[in-house]
């Protein structure tokens, strides 16, 4: 999950990740966010290649089965083993914060998330505490009564290495990647938007904007 500022100065505390990821957090100080010129020809690039995608996309929806067959078959990754540490870690972590996400009730009297209300250290101090005891709360709820699909793909080359994470009840697709070899980065999310344009969208998700169609458009339009 980003998080985009407006041309304002603000101070507030944002939390990231919540989505996708455990949730983490960044605290954002009074200060002057104007973009960049740079930053501005970013957003207007963005901006119409986003327009260009909304205008020719067309519906060609396929299954999260088939999803995973694609990025083993045609891209050439392998599946790690649910007994690796490395996926224990990731079903831990994206299970509580699927739990967060669309079932907090389950949370009990941590249902809400926690907010920061001033920048004082010892404020600062709880409220990172509330933050790791929601997470340690969700990961604590057992299997039986909230679970995921979740599968974790990984494709090894020297010192590159490049990850794709789907979770099949809830439809998200997520990746990361690490690597020392030129442009490894930018073929990296090459690839991640071929995952998600294969996956595509119905006519429906078209019709009514919803999440997979947005989440589908800005893929593709990030460069």
């Amino acid at each position: 999950m980003k998080n985009k500022f407006g041309n304002k100065a603000v101070s507030s505390a944002s939390i990231i990740g919540g989505d996708d990821k455990p949730t983490a957090f960044f605290i954002v100080g009074k200060s002057d966010l104007k973009r960049t010129l740079k930053q501005n020809i970013q957003k207007f690039l963005y901006d119409v290649r986003k327009k260009r995608i909304v205008k020719s996309l067309k519906a060609n929806p396929h299954s999260m089965e088939q999803v995973a067959d694609y990025i083993m078959n045609e891209l050439g990754f392998l599946e790690v083993d649910k007994s690796e540490p490395e996926y224990k870690t990731e079903y831990s972590q994206m299970r509580a914060s699927f739990i967060m996400q669309y079932k907090p009730e389950l949370l009990g009297d941590l249902e809400e998330a926690p907010k920061l209300e001033n920048h004082e250290e010892e404020t600062i101090k709880l409220f990172m505490e509330q933050i790791e005891q929601r997470q340690k709360a969700a990961e604590d709820i057992p299997p039986d009564i909230f679970d995921i699909d979740l599968h974790m793909y990984k494709k090894d080359d020297v010192n590159n290495q490049s990850k794709i994470i789907v979770e099949k009840n809830y439809g998200y697709i997520g990746g990361s990647a690490s690597g020392s070899k030129n442009g490894f980065m930018k073929e990296f999310d090459k690839t991640f938007r071929k995952v998600y344009q294969y996956y595509g969208v119905t006519q429906k998700d078209i019709d009514n904007n919803t999440k997979r169609y947005i989440e589908l458009v800005k893929t593709l339009a990030r460069r």
